[in-house]
């Protein structure tokens, strides 16, 4: 008692690679809708529907009786006579699984509407010859006597309507079910066109309601296994989190190291710059020096050469000429050790970010530099000014040292806190260390444990062998024993023949 839809024929091959003619129906979903009884009715059924569709697309009274069931809007409505109509209740969804593979069934449909045809292919008749000269090729011929009876007998085969009759196909086998989409495999043909509605009977002999219970259980069944899959599903995604963790534990700790080697190559590097820049602090000193020492003692001389003589006046240009040419001398050399300076920051600057405030302190002071110069231009104009442009070369001297000072103190604190994280990573590093030694420690106890048991064994077997061998000598030695007493027993008996 299935409505269903016929989807078409194929061929299904068994174990020892038979072909069978199959027929594919579609048997869900099919509800009941409302049941027949003696009292109100006069007989027992079940009105049944199959399928679903749309409000609006289904009639009043039809959307009635399935708003009343409490089902959606069916495509088709059946009745199936049945002796006991309490197995299914009103609006319960009737499952494909009330059948099993090798059940028989008896399948109804309406055949293929031919239109109006001929006795020929209607009824089968052979037709007259299909040669020339034959007026009789697909007439029906004649229809009866004319006397007696005098008419045409009821049942005669005659030209009519063919096809588009009820027709019902009986102990057709199951061949296979598919629960989940609603099929069921039926061995043979079955009448009607691809997605015409057919009626499955079930034989009277199937207990229908022991079919129920077990459909049920097999969807409990269904159902726990679904949950028991997407438990499983989330424990693999959480192993999956896991391992995707460890992962980037791992790229954390890589790129932790790589920080590391990058932050002890800085290192190396600023060490490095740190002593070019006081080799080059010490240079600059020292022409300093040597500058304001020859300074002094010509401006001496020239006062000196002043006082006593106007020549001096000519003489002291030619001393400031000289003086501007070794001080342009010295302002090239810091020219060229600063712009090295400069390309050695910029290197610097690609690879790490320190390098901007290196090349800051760069600019400040090739700026301080070329302040320096013009101060020195002001100097060679002004000679008499000279004492109070040594005062400001002293108060330049010492903001440069000041902003060396800060300069250090900045490159000290990154240093500090590239040595604080440096730290900090080693301490991870022994902790995991510590942890994984602890494990190693575990092993290797519980290896000992393993060892000594094998030894203990060892031991056993060993002692066990030792008895075996006393044993066996004991035995060997009663055995001597034995023989001597019988060997010694035939002398004895051979001396008593002899004697007699």
């Amino acid at each position: 008692m299935l409505i269903g839809r016929k989807l078409g024929m194929t061929r299904v091959f068994t174990e020892s690679g038979e072909s069978i003619p199959v027929t594919v129906i579609k048997a869900s979903p099919c509800f009941v809708i409302d049941r027949r009884t003696e009292e109100r009715d006069g007989y027992t059924a079940y009105v049944m529907g199959f399928g679903e569709k749309k409000e609006q697309r289904v009639r009043k009274p039809v959307l009635g009786l399935c708003k009343k069931a409490g089902i959606p809007p069916v495509e088709a409505i059946r009745e199936f006579r049945v002796d006991d109509t309490s197995v299914f209740d009103v609006g319960e969804k009737v499952p494909v699984s009330l059948l099993q593979k090798g059940d028989r069934v008896n399948v109804v449909g309406f055949s293929k509407g031919r239109g109006f045809q001929g006795v020929v292919k209607r009824w089968h008749f052979a037709g007259g010859p299909a040669s020339h000269g034959s007026t009789f090729h697909r007439t029906p011929g004649s229809a009866g006597a004319g006397t007696y009876p005098g008419r045409v007998e009821k049942g005669k085969k005659f030209p009519g309507r063919m096809g588009n009759n009820r027709v019902t196909v009986k102990n057709l086998e199951v061949i296979t079910l598919d629960e989940e989409k609603g099929l069921v495999v039926v061995r043979g043909a079955v009448p009607g066109f691809i997605n015409g509605l057919v009626l499955i009977k079930i034989d009277d002999n199937i207990d229908v309601s022991a079919r129920k219970e077990l459909a049920k259980e097999k969807l409990e069944k269904a159902k726990v296994e679904a949950e028991r899959e997407k438990v499983e599903e989330k424990v693999e995604e959480v192993v999956v989190e896991e391992k995707a963790g460890e992962k980037k534990e791992e790229k954390a700790e890589a790129k932790v190291d790589k920080k590391e080697d990058k932050v002890a190559k800085i290192k190396d590097k600023t060490k490095k710059a740190e002593k070019k820049e006081e080799k080059v602090e010490e240079k600059v000193e020292e022409v300093v020096k040597v500058e304001e020492v020859v300074v002094e003692e010509k401006v001496e001389e020239k006062k000196e050469e002043k006082a006593e003589t106007k020549e001096g006046k000519a003489e002291e240009v030619v001393v400031e000429e000289k003086v501007e040419e070794k001080v342009e001398e010295v302002v090239k050399v810091e020219e060229v050790v600063v712009e090295e300076k400069v390309e050695e920051k910029k290197e610097e600057k690609a690879e790490t970010k320190e390098g901007k405030a290196e090349e800051v302190v760069v600019e400040e002071k090739v700026e301080e530099k070329v302040e320096e110069v013009v101060v020195e231009e002001k100097v060679e104009e002004k000679t008499e000014e000279k004492v109070e442009t040594k005062e400001e070369k002293i108060e330049v001297k010492v903001e440069e040292v000041v902003v060396e000072e800060k300069v250090e103190e900045k490159v000290e604190e990154a240093k500090e806190k590239a040595e604080e994280k440096a730290e900090e990573n080693v301490e991870d590093k022994e902790e995991d260390t510590e942890k994984k030694e602890e494990k190693i420690e575990a092993e290797k106890e519980a290896i000992e444990a393993k060892n000594e048991d094998v030894e203990e064994k060892k031991e056993e077997e060993a002692i066990e062998a030792k008895t075996e061998d006393e044993a066996k000598e004991v035995k060997d030695e009663s055995e001597q024993e034995e023989k001597e007493a019988e060997e010694e027993e035939e002398e004895n008996q051979s001396k008593e023949k002899g004697d007699s």
